[in-house]
């Protein structure tokens, strides 16, 4: 990479991912050949109950990079995951990548090159385009609608100095579960002073298979709901209309998430037979809009739930200090 490329630790959050971390490894492994710098990567596993910790094992004892498993006894979620990474970590860079996801051969060159050119004071945020397998990913496919994202911080595909991670205080551990935390950390760097800046070449390919068993669906929904109960802290944390935005907490989006499930007729239910039926006549557009819906609407429950429930938890509590 040349003189003066700082010396990266590739960190990855994992739960569950047996059949899938070894290709994300195999491709960051390969994305460090050849580098004139340090690179580490750092694979905290969030209890997992598969084999995945064998499975990484198995990887760090021959791979030419170092690969260190960190482990924790119980499931406190990504952002500890993450946090716990930070504090093992000895590179000056960090790279963000998530165990569902495989990366172009110059993935971690594009990060350094864009922090050596831009200086100090930013934080990288690179490319995440969707895909069905590990097959899809290997041809390289063009980003999609799909595929675009406004987040401050997507730790998909991210890098940011270690330095600011600390100065910032990591990942806020309140986010117990899936969700937002990422994008609570975005607000505090660029709050903090950083720059974000878009690194098109730093491809990332994000192995989502198509939903198409009761079980696949119902692990997506328990997710969503994951996401809806961090997304209230999320709001409490950066309250305003941006992040009611974010989070989609308008009547707007609840009327679009009803248009989207056809008024009501597609739902947790009749949701697969449905985008089955679209699959089979190429409808894309309308099996991914359906299946989105229902998932939405599973998150837009729990958010509305969680936050009626902390309203009447601050309402309880504001009469016992009156009294």
């Amino acid at each position: 990479m040349g003189e003066n490329s700082p010396s990266v630790s590739i960190i990855i959050p994992v739960r569950n991912r047996a059949l899938l971390i070894a290709e994300c490894l195999a491709s960051l492994i390969e994305s460090v050949k050849n580098l004139d710098t340090d690179v580490e990567i750092l694979v905290a596993d969030d209890a997992s109950t598969d084999d995945t910790p064998a499975v990484v094992s198995g990887i760090a004892k021959k791979s030419p990079v170092p690969v260190k498993l960190l482990t924790s006894a119980e499931r406190r979620g990504p952002a500890h995951a993450r946090n716990q990474a930070i504090e093992s970590a000895s590179g000056e860079l960090v790279i963000f990548v998530d165990s569902d996801e495989v990366v172009v051969e110059d993935f971690v060159r594009a990060h350094l090159a864009m922090h050596k050119e831009k200086g100090p004071m930013v934080y990288g945020s690179g490319k995440i385009i969707s895909v069905p397998s590990l097959e899809a990913a290997k041809s390289h496919p063009e980003p999609t609608v799909w595929d675009y994202s406004g987040a401050t911080l997507d730790t998909a595909n991210a890098s940011v100095r270690r330095e600011h991670l600390k100065a910032v205080g990591g990942f806020d551990p309140g986010f117990e579960g899936m969700g937002w935390h990422d994008l609570d950390l975005g607000y505090r760097l660029l709050k903090y002073g950083l720059e974000k800046v878009y690194i098109p070449t730093a491809i990332s390919y994000h192995i989502q298979p198509p939903l198409r068993t009761p079980e696949q669906l119902a692990a997506r929904l328990q997710k969503e709901r994951e996401r809806g109960k961090t997304a209230v802290y999320f709001l409490e944390r950066h309250p305003g209309f941006k992040t009611r935005l974010s989070i989609q907490d308008t009547k707007v989006h609840h009327f679009l998430n009803w248009i989207s499930r056809a008024g009501g007729l597609i739902n947790e239910e009749n949701v697969l037979q449905w985008a089955e039926w679209a699959r089979k006549r190429r409808l894309t557009a309308l099996e991914k809009m359906w299946l989105s819906g229902v998932i939405n609407k599973a998150y837009l429950e729990i958010k509305e739930e969680t936050q009626r429930a902390r309203a009447a938890g601050r309402q309880k509590g504001s009469k016992k200090a009156g009294k």
